[in-house]
């Protein structure tokens, strides 16, 4: 497989690369420089290191992340075999997101490869799926719910229609609810009597807008995802606005501030939380404009977030490269 994608590349690297580049062999060994030529029958790449040496590696010395990283600056745009061919080449490296978008480019450049790429998809999705899969069962044998979220959640909004990811439902209904509640426990202690008078209906909108995220998680169709999203939301806002009631009629409180500020924030990073899944979903179904709404109401909600940011950094290159990130 490995050769075949590399005969394939070589046949539109036209030029050396003008940067310099940092590749890794097999054995874990990193060389800088740029290549210079790629021999197709002897499958013999031709580097120039930083120090002004010429070295060779074949096709069995290179690390297969390191090849897309130095043919990736080398195939344009509008070559759809090639960026095909480099889509191949980042999957098999485990580089899912930029194998997606650089089939997404390959459509993009030759139409007449759609079918081709679909199939290429299906290949994706499943590795993709095991990938992640096998992350997220190690972090349960861990004890790390946390990361037994991430990686469900990336199956649950990703890859929705793998087998696999029934497992992932049923992995996120056992630890999703569990992992936010903990958050809460000391709070819930502290402010007992609050929670039963002023705050009453804010905490059943807060358990509600835990339980609708998840289900949007774990739901089996997109409409059904955005619509507990959206309800979860509105929950949201709800708790917030109760949250600025109470911390107002009880100023002098420093308790009841403490409270506030702690209850603030957990509501706040869910519904960040939230607004992040929609965006992914739209964007996964090419509805920037939507998508980009979702990553600036989280970015409203929280500016210094990191994930948002990134996110909406994703979904601005994919809106003005007009390439969907289809991963269904």
């Amino acid at each position: 497989m490995r050769s075949i994608h590399i005969l394939a590349l070589s046949l539109f690297l036209a030029a050396p690369l003008a940067a310099q580049e940092t590749i890794k062999l097999k054995g874990g060994q990193s060389v800088t420089g740029r290549a210079t030529a790629y021999d197709a029958q002897k499958k013999v790449l031709s580097f120039r290191t930083a120090d002004g040496k010429d070295v060779q590696y074949t096709d069995d010395q290179l690390d297969l992340r390191s090849l897309y990283q130095v043919y990736s600056s080398v195939i344009p745009e509008d070559n759809g075999k090639g960026q095909l061919q480099l889509a191949n080449v980042a999957r098999d490296a485990g580089l899912y997101k930029y194998a997606v978008r650089r089939y997404g480019m390959a459509e993009k450049a030759d139409p007449t490869l759609k079918a081709q790429i679909d199939q290429e998809l299906i290949v994706l999705r499943r590795l993709a799926a095991d990938f992640c899969l096998q992350n997220a069962r190690a972090a349960k044998a861990k004890g790390n719910r946390a990361e037994v979220e991430k990686w469900c959640a990336i199956m649950t909004d990703k890859l929705p229609d793998e087998p696999q990811t029934a497992e992932a439902r049923t992995m996120l209904d056992q630890t999703y609810a569990a992992a936010r509640n903990a958050k809460d426990d000391e709070l819930e202690s502290k402010h007992a009597d609050l929670l039963q008078t002023d705050l009453k209906q804010a905490k059943l909108r807060y358990d509600r807008m835990i339980e609708r995220s998840k289900e949007g998680l774990t739901a089996k169709s997109t409409s059904q995802s955005m619509q507990l999203w959206d309800s979860a939301l509105d929950d949201g806002k709800f708790v917030l606005k109760e949250i600025d009631r109470i911390a107002k009629k009880y100023k002098d409180d420093a308790k009841v501030q403490d409270g506030a500020v702690k209850y603030r924030k957990l509501t706040t990073e869910q519904m960040v939380e939230v607004n992040l899944h929609l965006a992914s979903l739209y964007s996964t179904r090419s509805s920037y404009n939507d998508a980009m709404k979702a990553a600036n109401a989280a970015l409203a909600l929280d500016p210094s977030n990191a994930a948002a940011q990134a996110q909406r950094a994703r979904i601005e290159q994919a809106s003005s490269e007009g390439v969907a990130w289809r991963w269904r």
